[in-house]
């Protein structure tokens, strides 16, 4: 089953539980979709009131894109789980070990998923920014909010993959993430930033 089948109470549920998925990197996925989803309403609720075209095309468009994006991070809360649980299989078995090549492939799958999540998150951020901007100002508050969420499901993500990366020996693979992840933390800021000072203006 995947996480889009199931309930609030049952996801939560298996996060405060011993089970080992789903952990930090699909929650901050499924946090990021909530970004999206509001993002997403706000701009059904602005068209239904905007007679202009040219916002209703441009906030057409940002509504299908944070769809997409929602979307896209539900699928990556299912990846991000199956990287981890890959991950504990190798860590139990007693034929791997740390360097082998079987174990250092599912610890960059496991860096991969996050870090997919956090570049997903920066879009709904991007994607905010504008809405902000067309947005009816009594909904303003609900784009901010999806713009934090977003943005803490971006920081959240980062903090797994830099923490992974401290077991990666790829040295070119793991300077190359890094470089990504400190683009993704500096642009994320600026973003939601703007969005902040939308809303509150």
């Amino acid at each position: 089953m995947t996480f889009a089948n199931q309930t609030i109470d049952e996801f939560l549920g298996n996060v405060a539980s011993d089970n080992i998925t789903p952990s930090g990197g699909a929650v901050a996925a499924i946090s990021g979709a909530a970004g999206a989803a509001l993002c997403e309403m706000v701009c059904i609720h602005t068209l239904r009131q905007t007679a202009d075209p040219d916002v209703e095309q441009e906030l057409t468009t940002i509504r299908a894109e944070s769809s997409a994006y929602r979307q896209r991070l539900v699928e990556l809360a299912d990846e991000d789980s199956a990287a981890v649980n890959e991950l504990q299989s190798a860590f139990n078995s007693p034929h791997i070990e740390h360097h082998d090549e079987e174990m250092q492939k599912a610890m960059k799958r496991a860096t991969n998923a996050p870090l997919k999540t956090a570049e997903a998150c920066l879009e709904v951020i991007e994607l905010a920014i504008t809405a902000s901007e067309l947005c009816n100002q009594n909904a303003i508050a609900d784009v901010g909010t999806g713009a934090s969420l977003a943005y803490g499901s971006l920081r959240a993500s980062v903090l797994t993959v830099q923490f992974n990366l401290q077991m990666i020996d790829d040295e070119t693979y793991v300077d190359e993430v890094s470089v990504r992840t400190d683009h993704l933390k500096d642009s994320a800021e600026r973003k939601v930033a703007a969005v902040a000072e939308s809303v509150n203006s």
